[in-house]
């Protein structure tokens, strides 16, 4: 008896570590007050040792803006608008429970001014994600989006991690990226 209960607490706890890599989530950027603001959902789909997943930007929040000669959907604020940015190479597609750096390459984001014209592609904005019980949270960090003008080297890293850099936090409308 003492076996099936030990044995029902271990498949229960490792349920509960796999649930926020499964199945249908939304993806939230949170601001500095703590509101959410859904972006876009994703899917996950255990594949043996992997995780396939595919992101969905969603229409609602965005506005869609003509920045620099180039299409962009933004969320439009009083303090700060931030661009999302689609990665435009090939990734490897999938991620696992230790490394969820592609999942973030499908957050990339660029801030402004609502009153500056354009954009700046050094004002990118990377989301440092990670499991934190039964959710993902990123982080915000700075990175320069310039490198984007070019494929990697690589599709283990297409952003070296000495080109991220730490930001503080108190500079964003929307610190951290939520996933539940």
């Amino acid at each position: 008896m003492k076996r099936i209960i030990l044995l029902s607490l271990l498949l229960t706890s490792a349920v509960s570590l796999a649930a926020p890599l499964e199945g249908l989530k939304k993806i939230y950027l949170v601001s500095t007050t703590g509101e959410l603001t859904q972006v876009a959902t994703v899917e996950f789909k255990p594949n043996n040792d992997n995780i396939d997943y595919t992101v969905s930007m969603i229409d609602k929040p965005f506005e869609n803006q003509f920045l620099s000669m180039r299409p962009f959907k933004c969320v439009m604020g009083s303090k700060q608008v931030m661009c999302h940015v689609p990665y435009p190479y090939e990734k490897k597609g999938f991620i696992k429970r230790s490394d969820l750096r592609d999942l973030s390459f499908d957050l990339l984001f660029l801030h402004k001014s609502p009153s500056e014209y354009g954009i700046n592609m050094w004002n990118g904005i990377f989301y440092k994600l990670s499991v934190v019980g039964i959710q993902i949270e990123g982080i915000v960090s700075e990175v320069d989006m310039n490198i984007l003008a070019s494929p990697p080297d690589s599709l283990d890293e297409p952003f070296a991690e000495d080109e991220i850099f730490e930001a503080d936090e108190n500079n964003y409308v929307y610190p951290r990226v939520l996933i539940k």
